[in-house]
């Protein structure tokens, strides 16, 4: 085997973790994992299927390094692009594309086609709608504030797209593609009979699964959960996510697709349960539990999302944003309450002082109340500020999830006025939860 396979055996012996070894990040590179099918790990993977007609192609490329991209593909292979499959219109999945249809044109080959499901381009026209939050949300969660993430405002549309199943074939090879609302409305998933590949997109994530994301739009937890019982029930042989790493195997696949499954349904039954018994949301977040032994799998530990977050999702989904405390229907705004505090606590540096207290206590979630409280009564006290920062810079260390640990990290930059740098190449957040990784398991 290759470094991609070596790498996902020693992480399902447990030989290495994803909390060493985030699934965004390395190892990267190329590996034939089947029968005329490559697998190029990056930040997203690609899928590559040989045919007798030319290539399908699973994810071209994201957005960044379509260069980089193409030319591994063509590393391994030089037929021409047939079709190309967006697995959802997240823009780390569905770009590069045009890179070969000016290869198709210059060496006089057919025009490739693309397919997805009917909900992305309406997609793209919401990201173009809405670029500047984009830039924004993708700087905080995957930066940390750190550098200003240039968000795309044009994308190359499919050909052909379907509702709920298609079946292609190209050059003999039969492709079914599967609808399945997950981390994304316009979510597809792909199998091929003849291989047993099974390309889940990001419905597999070797990690807890994105349901929840707090600066996202809606993820679907119980379709989600039905969409990959589905997939197991196919058998496949091969997984090849759209992050992360390959997994082989029959038996290992469907424990690792059931587990996924399970885990989502575990958080939809209680949060369910408890909404119909008039619950708040803040008692929910308190009650709802996901069992220890599904977050200690190998590709379940929470380094991307976390349970509490897929909770407050099912929450908005079902219960709409009012979350049951009557004062924050119509809340006063937060400095005006931050003041309020402040003058009943004695002063900024009251609040700020406590806050420190329990930081190092390690009361972090308590502690960034008063941080907030304190910010906003004083936001010029250079004192409270670099308090501030620090209990924010704290938390961000201790957290295990790449949305925390990027919201923290922004906060901490933020109150010290501190400005987008010029763009660094990966993911500050990441390289920050892999370092930390490696370091807890010397």
């Amino acid at each position: 085997m290759g470094e991609i396979l070596d790498f996902a055996e020693a992480l399902w012996k447990g030989e290495t973790t994803t909390y060493a070894h985030h699934p965004l990040s390395e190892p990267y590179g190329m590996e034939k994992v089947a029968r005329d099918t490559w697998f190029h790990k990056l930040f997203s993977n690609t899928i590559i299927r040989e045919t007798p007609e030319g290539l399908i192609l699973i994810d071209p490329s994201g957005f960044a390094g379509v260069k980089m991209k193409f030319e591994s593909v063509r590393s391994v292979t030089s037929q021409p692009l047939h079709t190309a499959i967006y697995t959802h219109g997240h823009v780390d999945h569905c770009f590069g594309v045009s890179a070969y249809v000016e290869e198709a044109q210059s060496k006089g080959w057919p025009r490739p086609q693309v397919i997805a499901h009917e909900a992305t381009p309406a997609r793209f026209r919401r990201y173009r709608e809405t670029i500047g939050y984009n830039q924004a949300i993708n700087s905080r969660q995957f930066m940390g504030g750190q550098t200003r993430v240039n968000f795309p405002a044009d994308f190359y549309y499919p050909d052909i797209t379907y509702q709920n199943r298609l079946r292609i074939q190209v050059g003999g090879v039969t492709a079914l593609l599967r609808h399945g609302r997950g981390e994304t409305d316009d979510h597809t998933w792909v199998f091929f009979p003849d291989t047993g590949v099974l390309c889940p997109g990001d419905l597999f994530f070797w990690c807890l699964p994105n349901a929840g994301n707090p600066q996202k739009v809606q993820r679907y937890c119980k379709e989600w959960a039905v969409a990959l019982r589905e997939m197991a029930s196919l058998d496949p042989q091969v997984l090849l996510p759209g992050h992360g790493w390959p997994i082989i195997g029959s038996d290992r696949i469907k424990q690792a697709l059931e587990d996924n499954a399970r885990l989502l349904e575990i958080l939809f039954e209680q949060t369910l349960l408890l909404m119909n018994q008039g619950t708040s949301l803040d008692k929910i977040l308190q009650i709802v539990q996901v069992p220890e032994d599904l977050l200690n799998k190998p590709y379940l530990h929470p380094v991307y999302d976390e349970p509490e977050f897929i909770v407050r999702n099912l929450w908005r989904l079902y219960g709409g944003w009012y979350d049951g405390t009557p004062s924050h229907l119509k809340p006063a705004p937060e400095k005006e309450q931050a003041e309020e505090i402040s003058r009943l606590a004695g002063g900024a540096d009251k609040l700020i002082g406590r806050a420190k207290e329990l930081g190092q206590s390690g009361n972090f979630r308590l502690a960034c109340h008063l941080a907030d409280w304190a910010y906003l009564a004083a936001p010029d006290d250079p004192q409270v500020r670099e308090a501030v920062h620090r209990i924010y810079t704290a938390r961000a260390g201790v957290e295990t999830s790449t949305m925390s640990m990027g919201i923290y990290m922004a906060r901490a930059r933020e109150v010290r006025g501190e400005g987008f740098e010029e763009a660094v190449a990966g993911s500050r957040v990441l390289q920050v939860q892999d370092e930390r990784g490696r370091k807890q398991k010397q």
